[in-house]
């Protein structure tokens, strides 16, 4: 073998190992996305729509989410993007003030 078949193959077996090592993280991601939602959670869909979930059909894959007072809706469970954490007003204030300090250019 030359050293240009060999650096080739290292190369390729290079990128199955990142390609196996990715699949395994985004696996696990998704298992912990699913272990979150449960029945009470607040969720956000695929097409931006929060929700608090109701009920989870476990064999149709779907689940109920209600998304104003009296409105459900009936969404597949992969349409789920994120469970959204609930923060209190002071909190989101000091994010949002930590965020437009940190964009404001210096001035002399």
């Amino acid at each position: 073998m030359d050293l240009t078949t060999l650096m080739m193959v290292a190369v390729l077996a290079l990128m199955v190992i990142f390609m196996i090592r990715n699949s395994r993280k985004q696996k696990a991601d998704r298992e912990a996305l699913v272990a979150k939602v449960v029945k009470g959670a607040n969720v956000m869909t695929t097409s931006g729509i929060f929700g608090t979930v109701v009920s989870i059909d476990e064999e149709n894959n779907e689940i109920l989410l209600e998304t104003t007072p009296g409105t459900k809706l009936r969404i597949h469970r992969q349409a789920v993007t994120s469970v959204v954490e609930k923060t209190t007003p002071v909190a989101a204030a000091k994010a949002a003030a930590s965020k437009t300090a940190s964009a404001k250019p210096a001035t002399k």
